[in-house]
């Protein structure tokens, strides 16, 4: 019985480790680690995103805000958009039309919808 539950558990930890892992290029193995992720795309989110002389103030960043930007970065391959100021602010973000400083070849929209979905919740 404590085997059948021990492995029903690993189960369970591993599925939710393999969705965890879901997005682009940060994987296990392969990219960058979701640890990394998150770390980056929190900073370039407060740097590109949520600062003074940026598009959206602090007070504005809330789980509602971060829906609304995570459904136009998830849109943004699409022909069809949300249709949200958020649309157009996502294009500060590199690979992003009005992106700066894209010397690498970090998609940063992808870190911060990483980091968007996962300390939103979304």
């Amino acid at each position: 019985m404590k085997s059948r539950i021990a492995a029903s558990g690993a189960l369970v930890a591993c599925l939710f480790h393999a969705s965890a892992l879901a997005s682009g290029s940060i994987a296990a193995g392969r990219g960058i680690s979701p640890r990394i992720a998150y770390t980056q795309g929190k900073a370039v989110t407060f740097k590109k995103l949520v600062c003074a002389s940026c598009p959206l103030q602090r007070p504005e960043l809330d789980r509602l805000r971060a829906a609304s930007l995570k459904n136009s970065l998830e849109a943004r391959d699409k022909d069809q958009k949300p249709g949200t100021p958020d649309d157009e602010h996502i294009q500060m973000l590199c690979p992003g039309t009005k992106a700066v400083g894209c010397d690498s070849d970090v998609d940063e929209q992808e870190l911060v919808h990483y980091y968007l979905t996962r300390r939103y919740k979304l």
